[in-house]
């Protein structure tokens, strides 16, 4: 059930279940010439929606900023300093606590070093404090975990077949024809003051090899993992 579709009344009642939350976190991102700016949302959004239905959780609504580093200077990037993601994300954590909820799935769409790590510094700080069961992940990690079964390569990453073909599987309407294969090269140890050099197409891997069966198998991966994590997480 999404929370902003409900009635405060509804709301209220809902939660004497003490259902799980999810809060869905996506990201206005450079991912390519083919892919939307959305990317990150997109599929975060889906996954959260199925899995809202699958297990009677509430749907918190879609937080469609994030952290930057790589791609922040890039056309259409929108950036949250690291400090504004986590004050927010704890301000959303509190705010539900404070009416009753005490499970919360946190999935992100975007996977971003800093950004997962705001995620989890407001996590830890909900918990110093107060007693909840609290799971922070990127969906990308674990549709990851069957890529190689799919035939997708180790160098695939932003921007490149696996997210396509998720992006494919759910809106492909928003997917471009003009694919170009990308790298992204380690800077190393050194600190750069415009971290796209290491970036230049905004893309890891070969985005052509992708299709939407692809797709459909590595989102439904998503779904059932997150149903087993939370059926598992008992302690909440």
């Amino acid at each position: 059930m999404r929370i902003d579709e409900m009635s405060s009344p509804e709301f209220a009642a809902r939660v004497k279940d003490n259902p799980w939350v999810i809060i869905p976190l996506g990201a206005v991102e450079a991912h390519g010439r083919h892919l939307p700016l959305g990317t990150d949302s997109i599929q975060p959004q889906w996954v959260a929606e199925r899995l809202a239905e699958r297990t009677g959780s509430l749907l918190a609504p879609l937080l469609p900023y994030g952290n930057h580093s790589s791609t922040r200077r890039m056309p259409g990037t929108i950036n949250l300093r690291f400090d504004t993601l986590r004050a927010l994300v704890l301000d959303i954590l509190e705010s539900l606590h404070e009416q009753g909820l005490r499970r919360f799935l946190i999935v992100s769409g975007h996977a971003g070093g800093a950004h997962m790590t705001a995620l989890k510094e407001a996590s830890k700080e909900l918990l110093e404090e107060r007693d909840a069961t609290v799971i922070v992940l990127t969906d990308y990690s674990v549709a990851a975990e069957i890529a190689p079964s799919l035939g997708i390569g180790h160098g695939d990453g932003h921007g490149g077949a696996l997210e396509t073909a998720r992006v494919m599987a759910i809106r492909p309407d928003l997917v471009g024809e003009d694919m170009v294969a990308g790298e992204f090269v380690s800077p190393g140890y050194r600190i750069y003051a415009d971290p796209e050099r290491c970036f230049p197409e905004g893309i890891a891997g070969d985005p052509s090899v992708a299709d939407a069966a692809m797709g459909e198998r590595l989102n439904m991966h998503v779904v059932e993992s997150l149903e087993r994590m939370m059926e598992e997480s008992v302690d909440g």
